[in-house]
C-alpha cells in the first residue's frame, strides 16, 4: 500500500504540469480556427429545380427523311438517343466554360468570369491569395471563371422524381440568381441544338435533293419543247418515241420531286415543333439564403478533436 501512494502521487504530479499546457494549447488552436472561420463572409444562396421532358418525336413517327431512305430503301442507323444529366453536363468544360463566356446582366463585367472573380476577390479572408488573370492568355480568365462558377454551384437529382435541383452561392444576391439563370440557359441551349440537330440534318438534305430534282425536271421540260418545236410537222412514230421517252422521265422526276416538296415542309413543321428537353418548376430568385460561417461552431470542434 505505500508503494502505490508514491506512484499515484508522481501521476497526479505529471498530470497537473501538462494538463495546463495541453488546455491552453487546444484552446489558442481553437481560437485561432474560429478567428479564421469568422474573417469570411456571408453568401447568398438561391435554387431553381428542373424536371424533364419527354423528348419530342411527332407523336413517335419517324421524320421526313426517314420516309425517304424507307421509300428507296436506304438504311440508317444511327443512334440518336438523348442523355439527360444536368449535373455531368453543368460541371463539363464545354458547358461551364460557355456559361463563363456569357455576357451578364451586369454591365460593370463583360463576362460572367470577370463578375466571378471580382466577387471572389473582393471577399477573400486576408490569409487567402487573391486570384489573378494571365492576359497572355485569353481563356485563362474564362477557366477561372468556370471554376468558381462550379466551386458555387451544386446539382442535386432526386431518383425517385427525377426533379433536379440547381443550387448557387456567392457573396452578392445579383450575382447569385445570374448564375442560376446562365445555367439554365446554357442547358436549353445545349438540349435544344440536341433535340434539333436530326431535324436541322434532315432538313438541309431534303432542300438539296428537291432541289436537284427541280433543275433536271426544268432541264426535260426544257428539252421535250424543243423536240416539239423541231418536230411539229413530223408524224412519224420514230420521230415522237424520244419524246414519249422523256414525258415518262418528266413524269417519274415529278412524282418524286412532289414526295420531296412535301417531305421538306414536313420537315420544317417538325423542326419548329422540337421543344426543350426540361420544364422549370421553381426559377432562381427571392427569397435569398443567407449564410455567416458558423465561427463558434467551427472553433467548438477545433478544441474537442484537439482535447
Amino acid at each position: 500500500m505505500s508503494s502505490i501512494l508514491p506512484i499515484l502521487t508522481e501521476l497526479k504530479t505529471t498530470i497537473s504540469s501538462k494538463l495546463l499546457p495541453i488546455i491552453g494549447i487546444s484552446v489558442l488552436t481553437a481560437g485561432v480556427q474560429g478567428f479564421l472561420k469568422r474573417s469570411e463572409k456571408a453568401e447568398y444562396g438561391t435554387y431553381s429545380k428542373i424536371f424533364p421532358l419527354s423528348i419530342n418525336k411527332s407523336g413517335g413517327s419517324s421524320s421526313p427523311l426517314d420516309a425517304i431512305r424507307s421509300q428507296f430503301g436506304i438504311s440508317d442507323k444511327t443512334d440518336y438517343d438523348k442523355i439527360y444529366n444536368v449535373k455531368e453536363l453543368v460541371t463539363s468544360k464545354t458547358v461551364s466554360t460557355n456559361i463563363a463566356r456569357a455576357v451578364p446582366l451586369n454591365r460593370k463585367y463583360k463576362s460572367m468570369s470577370a463578375w466571378l472573380i471580382d466577387d471572389y476577390n473582393s471577399n477573400l479572408p486576408f490569409w487567402k491569395n487573391k486570384i489573378t488573370v494571365n492576359t497572355r492568355d485569353s481563356n485563362d480568365i474564362y477557366y477561372k471563371g468556370a471554376s468558381l462558377l462550379l466551386a458555387g454551384t451544386e446539382v442535386v437529382n432526386d431518383p425517385k422524381t427525377n426533379f433536379t435541383t440547381i443550387s448557387t452561392h456567392s457573396h452578392q444576391e445579383a450575382l447569385t440568381q445570374e448564375m442560376n439563370d446562365k445555367i439554365l440557359e446554357a442547358l436549353s441551349d445545349y438540349y435544344i441544338k440536341l433535340v434539333t440537330e436530326k431535324p436541322r440534318t434532315d432538313l438541309y438534305k431534303i432542300r438539296l435533293m428537291r432541289d436537284s430534282l427541280q433543275t433536271e425536271l426544268n432541264s426535260i421540260e426544257r428539252a421535250i419543247a424543243g423536240f416539239i418545236d423541231a418536230n411539229q410537222l413530223s408524224v412519224k412514230t420514230s420521230t415522237q418515241l424520244p419524246q414519249y421517252k422523256l414525258m415518262r422521265m418528266q413524269k417519274e422526276i415529278e412524282e418524286l420531286y412532289t414526295t420531296t416538296a412535301t417531305s421538306y415542309q414536313n420537315a420544317k413543321f417538325k423542326l419548329l415543333s422540337e421543344s426543350p428537353i426540361f420544364q422549370v418548376l421553381d426559377q432562381a430568385g427571392p427569397p435569398y439564403s443567407y449564410t455567416i460561417p458558423s465561427w463558434k461552431k467551427f472553433a467548438a470542434i477545433a478544441l474537442s478533436f484537439l482535447s
